[in-house]
């Protein structure tokens, strides 16, 4: 989600007007929590609001952050969870769930690291002995322009999963090369062996291409895109590209993006599927740079 933004689409805010929530964009966003997606209730992650963010703001420094850098905000959502591989898969899920629908209403949010959870917890008067895996930064942004140009262009009249979800519709227009410096969407994908790159009409033929363009929109942690998905039978399995420079959190919050969006995608085209969270740091025949994070049955 980081660089996180989706593929200029839709944005980071980094920069917040000095005004607070309005009281109907706060009970919208009340209203979402209180029906998020079913698959959090497999896990502890819960979400905590945070008035006065400008206030705690300078007390975050060295504790949380955007490459180091606190992101001063009328208000955050601290993400509670368990410090393990499914809560941060999940937290990274309906995170960006979230920040979607915020988006929908020209909420600006960003997602933050957080280095130091226990002093965090202090600084944010939140009494729990679960983890802050993440902090997303809410409020309106100075910048006046539309925070997102799939809503702006959304068709009028057409139908997406992302309507379906309380989204406006989506131009899912692809094409081979890649936008903003992102990879093409043959460039994540594999079938029949690891490492064999297929053409863009192979993915035609397996009906997946509009999946892998949300793919190509999906926000990732310093806009690295690091996944790579791998197409089977029944099944298609997800692997991250491991890294030694970004937490472990952050790279189960990437894959947890992920999901989302190709979730939304593989519902886009009518094949109903879940996810079956594993992690797996060594499969046969894929390089050890590489990790399953997950498997999208279908």
């Amino acid at each position: 989600m980081k660089s996180l933004k989706l593929a200029e689409k839709r944005r980071s805010v980094r920069e917040y007007k000095k005004k607070t929530l309005s009281h109907e964009h706060r009970l919208y966003l009340n209203d979402l929590l209180g029906h998020k997606p079913e698959v959090v209730n497999q896990t502890h992650v819960e979400f905590r609001f945070i008035e006065n963010g400008f206030e705690k703001a300078p007390q975050l420094m060295g504790l949380a952050g955007y490459k180091g850098r606190i992101i001063e905000a009328p208000h955050y959502y601290a993400i509670l969870g368990e410090e393990d591989s499914k809560e941060c898969k999940i937290a990274g899920y309906v995170g960006e769930w979230l920040i979607l629908n915020a988006t929908k209403e020209n909420i600006g949010t960003c997602w933050i690291e957080v280095t130091e959870s226990e002093k965090a917890k202090e600084v944010l008067g939140i009494a729990s002995q679960k983890k802050i895996l993440a902090l997303i930064a809410i409020g309106y942004p100075k910048s006046e322009r539309k925070l997102s140009n799939i809503y702006a262009s959304a068709g009028k009249g057409g139908l997406s999963s992302l309507t379906e979800m309380g989204y406006p519709n989506i131009e899912t227009h692809y094409e081979k090369t890649p936008v903003s410096g992102r990879k093409s969407i043959v460039e994540f994908v594999f079938t029949e062996e690891w490492g064999k790159t297929p053409s863009l009409e192979d993915l035609e033929k397996l009906g997946i291409h509009e999946v892998l363009f949300y793919m190509r929109l999906a926000p990732s942690y310093e806009n690295r895109q690091p996944w790579q998905f791998f197409v089977k039978e029944n099944s298609i399995d997800l692997f991250i590209e491991k890294s030694d420079t970004i937490s472990e959190i952050a790279q189960c919050l990437d894959s947890g993006v992920a999901m989302f969006y190709f979730e939304v995608g593989m519902h886009d085209i009518g094949i109903a599927g879940h996810w079956e969270i594993m992690e797996y740091d060594a499969v046969k025949g894929v390089p050890d740079h590489y990790r399953m994070v997950a498997q999208y049955l279908y």
